[in-house]
């Protein structure tokens, strides 16, 4: 609700009372600069949702984020990753299988 009056309702009543002659120009100025920097906010946060949008999506095409590691204290978690990531995507084709937890 604050974002509708900041971007819309604020510079609407600036004018009106500039047109009014109930308000300065720099008043105007002020209210006008504000609008100018939310629609400016607005505009980047979008940007920045759709991106992480696009590449969450991305993702999960790819079958998720990929676990990459030189370390050799964890590359048997990144095989056994990997495993199961290939297990999952392509049931049947390797020789490890996922075993259910207990009920």
């Amino acid at each position: 609700m604050m974002r509708m009056n900041e971007l819309i309702l604020s510079p609407i009543i600036a004018l009106c009372m500039l047109f009014l002659r109930q308000m300065d120009f720099l008043s105007v100025a002020s209210a006008c600069f504000s609008t100018f920097r939310a629609w400016s906010e607005w505009i980047e946060y979008n940007a920045l949702r759709f991106q992480v949008q696009e590449m969450y999506i991305l993702t999960m095409q790819t079958g998720g984020p990929h676990i990459v590691t030189n370390d050799p204290t964890y590359l048997p978690y990144v095989y056994a990753d990997a495993v199961v990531r290939h297990a999952s995507r392509h049931p049947g084709s390797a020789s490890v299988h996922r075993r259910e937890g207990p009920s």
